[in-house]
């Protein structure tokens, strides 16, 4: 009698589910799958577990030390690539073809360098000590008053340029001074060319893209790397 009654509710709640099946109409139940995380092996031996632990973290950290190298590598690289180099050069006075005169004292700014420079000062010294100008510099040098007020005529015609601020695109050069010798400035000029450019210092301090910066002057080859030029 037990059975029967068990079989009974059986009928009763498939009937049931089958109603609510119908009454839901034509659709379909995805189950979804239980992720399973992997299950590392294990040999068994604990130190050998251990020893394939470890090798697996130090390779890992060789290749994380060798991604890190090898982007500053190429940094280093892009940074050569765009790097500028200042060179200043002067003369002692030899003839300038197609200037139209025999002799000139000349300055002139390169960049031979690979990328543009920032040119952000440019300074004239004179016995390791600033002057405003050029004219200064070649009064102090011919043993003359710096304030003299025929300074202009005692000098003569002369081109000077300015340099700073300026961009130097790489392979280029610039002429800061061209100034020739005359009848009427032959006296000082002589005296400025007989004792050359020993004594005057041509300064500059430039930057590359990356904001590395360098001072370079007219006596030494190497520039001196700064961490900038204010």
């Amino acid at each position: 009698m037990l059975r029967c009654n068990i079989r009974g509710n059986e009928r009763s709640s498939a009937g049931r589910l089958v109603a609510n099946l119908s009454a839901l109409g034509h659709h379909q139940f995805v189950v979804p799958e239980t992720e399973l995380a992997p299950e590392i092996r294990k040999t068994g031996h604990r130190m050998a577990d251990l020893a394939v632990a470890f090798s697996a973290l130090f390779v890992s950290l060789c290749s994380m030390g060798i991604a890190l190298h090898h982007g500053r590598t190429m940094q280093r690289l892009v940074e050569a690539n765009s790097r500028p180099f200042i060179q200043i050069t002067t003369s002692g006075g030899r003839p300038v073809i197609g200037s139209g005169t025999s002799q000139a004292l000349t300055v002139q700014i390169s960049n031979p360098g690979a990328g543009a420079a920032r040119v952000e000062r440019f300074s004239i010294l004179v016995d390791d000590k600033a002057v405003k100008d050029i004219s200064e510099a070649l009064l102090r040098l011919a043993g003359l008053p710096a304030n003299s007020p025929e300074a202009s005529t005692v000098l003569g015609p002369m081109m000077y340029s300015a340099v700073a601020p300026s961009y130097l695109k790489a392979g280029s050069d610039q002429n800061v001074l061209l100034w020739p010798r005359t009848a009427g400035n032959a006296s000082i000029w002589d005296k400025d060319a007989e004792a050359g450019f020993s004594r005057v210092k041509f300064e500059t301090c430039y930057c590359s893209i990356f904001d590395e910066c360098w001072i370079e002057n007219s006596h030494t080859f190497r520039p001196t790397a700064v961490t900038s030029c204010g």
